[in-house]
């Protein structure tokens, strides 16, 4: 048996055992296993072990396991030929799913030294499709993570060794407070006072965006195009983390440097320096002040913004609440996450589209602001209204030689959302009814998001068991449409946006349920039927509608 059938086996198996065990103890009819067995944690599951006198001489041990299923399946007919077709296409999507087992363990104060450790592992099946359609071997991923394809995913695996003053930090980890570095290699901190502490790390560099440890460290190509060296870039930096009792935040600087040279396909990342700083300010019990920042000094696109994030929670009365946020997010993370699925330029196809041969930054700003205010003596009713603005720059294609670059002006498009909730409706429900909008603004340009659309939801939601249980259904509406709805002509690639219309109508249920003090599970189910238009030349042409079933399943234990 492979190993990834060997995973998938012992995936559902886990489900199964969990499944198996938690109905055996919950039929047993001992409810001592349920109370509070002296250590004050009646709520295990979502809070970490309470040390026992005397214990200190041993490791103390915690962790979890969770299994996640995912299906979704979709059924349609066949569509009729467009112009230029002789058969139509199908028109639902192949049936897929993925599986996974997450497995995190934290041992502390090790045999009662000073060593901590830390594991967080996972792995993923994800299902295939027969790419060829006539039942033969070759077969390809269903979309699931980055790229598809199974992962074997090892985000954490690190021994830390404290002191009063030091940290040491030994193998993979994430570096949190320097833009969620990644790496594997080694950090200290020093806590030069109670409020101050300097970090400094170095290590090598897995892929950024990778999901699995057999794309942590791809295999590159020399300039003849020939298997190269395995990309090992390394990664270093320090800074210096801040904490009071109103305030936390980080700031500093990192480098990533390639070991090796990757001419053809550029799996690594070009050597980058950047600057970044994140934190909070709490200035009294009614406003919070945040901020994430991350600036490249030098890069792929030189220097400039590449990730910020400011925004202030306010609350000038226990009824009322006030949120406003600005986002500038640049692309370069999917030019490094991209760039292996490029192609070569073909220079013989003048006047044709090729949009699969280069990865161009891109930054939007976004401005958001909400307000929420609560009504009723009790606070039993609560309304919200939050609107949004988003900006694409203008951007220039390059041609092959001998063609015309192609200009997309800039533009802006605008969301606007209201809710209403009524916290103790007909037999003591929660029930919420929401209304967004994505729209054009006019006067200020094209719409950045190429498309309008509404979107009306209600929910229902209850608790049951005292609170151990909670069950939610959700009945939800969908209708939208792409801007340019006429045929693409390469001389004006504004037109090339798309020609679709779309309604869908969705009813889901969702169950929450604790099923002892150190077990968990949810399940979601899905139903949708999704109605489709498009445009052959100036004739709209209605598809066979969709019927789209999704199904999520979840059970965690903690130990």
């Amino acid at each position: 048996m492979s190993l990834a059938r060997t995973l998938f086996a012992a995936a559902l198996a886990t489900s199964a055992v969990v499944a198996s065990a938690t109905a055996a103890r919950a039929d047993d009819g001992d409810d001592a296993a349920d109370a509070d067995d002296g250590d004050g944690m009646d709520d295990r599951f979502f809070v970490d072990k309470v040390e026992a006198d005397g214990q200190e001489d041993q490791t103390l041990w915690q962790g979890s396991l969770t299994g996640t299923t995912f299906a979704h399946r979709e059924a349609a007919g066949i569509s009729d030929p467009l112009t230029g077709a002789t058969v139509g296409a199908e028109n639902a999507a192949p049936t897929r799913w993925f599986t996974d087992l997450r497995a995190q363990l934290d041992a502390r104060h090790i045999k009662g030294g000073g060593w901590d450790a830390r594991v967080d592992a996972r792995a993923r099946l994800v299902s295939t499709i027969d790419s060829t359609g006539n039942g033969g071997p070759d077969e390809l991923s269903t979309q699931s993570g980055t790229f598809g394809g199974n992962e074997y995913d090892l985000r954490d695996l690190y021994l830390v060794r404290g002191s009063t003053r030091t940290d040491l930090f030994l193998g993979r980890q994430t570096v949190l407070d320097l833009a969620g570095v990644k790496i594997d290699g080694v950090r200290l901190d020093y806590a030069k006072n109670r409020r101050w502490t300097y970090l400094g790390f170095a290590g090598l560099y897995p892929v950024r965006g990778s999901r699995s440890v057999t794309t942590d460290y791809p295999v590159g190509v020399d300039a003849m195009g020939n298997p190269g060296k395995r990309v090992t870039p390394v990664a270093g930096g320090g800074g210096a983390a801040y904490r009071s009792t109103r305030a936390y935040g980080a700031i500093g600087g990192v480098v990533i440097v390639p070991l090796s040279d990757d001419v053809a396909t550029g799996t690594m990342e070009q050597p980058r320096l950047f600057v970044t700083s994140n934190g909070y300010w709490r200035r009294s019990s009614q406003l919070d002040v945040y901020h994430y920042a991350v600036v490249d000094i030098v890069g792929a696109a030189g220097f400039g913004i590449t990730n910020l994030s400011a925004g202030v929670n306010w609350r000038p009365d226990l009824r009322i609440h006030v949120n406003a946020a600005y986002h500038r997010v640049d692309t370069e993370t999917l030019d490094v996450q991209a760039q292996t699925q490029l192609e070569d330029r073909d220079p013989g196809n003048v006047g044709v589209i090729q949009n699969n041969v280069a990865v161009q930054r891109i930054a939007s700003d976004s401005a958001r602001v909400s307000v929420s205010t609560a009504l009723g003596k009790t606070l039993r009713w609560e309304l919200s209204v939050a609107g949004a603005v988003r900006r694409r720059p203008e951007i220039t294609l390059t041609a092959n030689p001998g063609g015309i670059d192609q200009t997309i002006p800039a533009a802006e498009s605008a969301e606007i959302f209201f809710q209403a909730v009524d916290r103790h409706f007909y037999g003591d429900l929660r029930l919420a009814g929401s209304l967004s909008r994505v729209f054009d603004l006019p006067g200020l340009g094209g719409n950045a998001a190429r498309s309008t659309s509404t979107i009306v939801r209600v929910t229902a939601n209850k608790e049951l068991e005292d609170g151990r249980m909670e069950v939610e259904g959700d009945l939800g509406f969908m209708t939208g449409a792409d801007e340019t709805r006429a045929a693409c002509s390469v001389a004006d690639i504004e037109t090339c946006y798309g020609t679709s219309s779309v309604r869908t109508i969705s009813l889901g249920g969702t169950a929450f349920y604790r099923l002892k003090r150190n077990w968990y599970a949810m399940a979601t189910v899905e139903l949708a039927q999704q109605a489709l238009t498009v445009l052959d030349g100036t004739t709209e042409v209605s598809q066979p509608s969709i019927l789209m079933t999704t199904g999520f399943l979840r059970v965690a234990y903690r130990f």
